[in-house]
């Protein structure tokens, strides 16, 4: 296997969606993972630890860990890339991304997803099934969107953020770096970086507590 031109490093659920976007790719494809007891997933290989990337410099690489590990995805992502390894992009056959938006390295964007035009996603994002990322609107790298967010014209997500599921972004906010944005979630205005909100409308869960003290 070591003709193998490209890895998912994850063999979870987030590398298993990926992979199955991968289909074209089939019999070139394979795994790295740090936890995984098996020796392949759904017909791919696992071909050993993320350490095993020494025997695969040649291969691209994209990082699909799950949204519980958003700094260790900033962190293999920055350190392998300073190391000179190389990224790829998948975007589902399923998905649309329009011609006039731009899309970095290392993202994957899922089955359902609409990318419309003149959208930024940076370097290193996910976007899980059925998200909408209006025009003009920009995801900074590291980005994590959960199934079925939907962002509205001109929105900003700054670094590392992550936006629960079928949470919805009003046009022309933002989002602060490292901030979360709860399930359901239905956000009017600008969410501090690093900040934790909630609820229709969302709240930071700073100010809930302060409210039910």
């Amino acid at each position: 296997m070591s003709a193998v031109a490209y890895l998912i490093l994850g063999a979870g659920g987030a590398g298993r969606t990926v992979a199955g976007a991968c289909a074209h790719l089939a019999g070139n494809l394979g795994f790295l993972d740090d936890h995984a007891t098996l020796r392949e997933v759904n017909g791919i290989p696992i071909l050993g630890t993320l350490a095993a990337r020494a025997q695969y410099r040649a291969a691209q690489y994209i990082v699909a860990f799950g949204s519980r590990y958003q700094t260790a995805r900033r962190d293999v992502f920055a350190q392998w890339r300073a190391e000179g390894l190389r990224f790829f992009t998948v975007i589902a056959p399923q998905a649309y991304v329009d011609r006039d938006a731009e899309i970095g390295a290392g993202v994957f964007i899922a089955a359902q997803c609409a990318v419309l035009p003149n959208a930024r996603i940076g370097d290193n994002c996910n976007l899980c099934v059925a998200c909408t990322v209006d025009h003009d609107a920009v995801l900074e790298k590291g980005v994590y969107l959960a199934p079925g967010v939907n962002l509205a014209g001109a929105v900003v997500v700054e670094e590392g953020a992550f936006i629960g599921t079928n949470a919805t972004v009003v046009p022309g906010v933002r989002i602060g770096a490292w901030a979360t944005v709860g399930a359901g979630a239905v956000v009017l205005h600008d969410v501090a970086p690093g900040d934790v909100v909630a609820g229709v409308p969302a709240r930071s869960l700073k100010s809930l507590h302060q409210d039910r003290v």
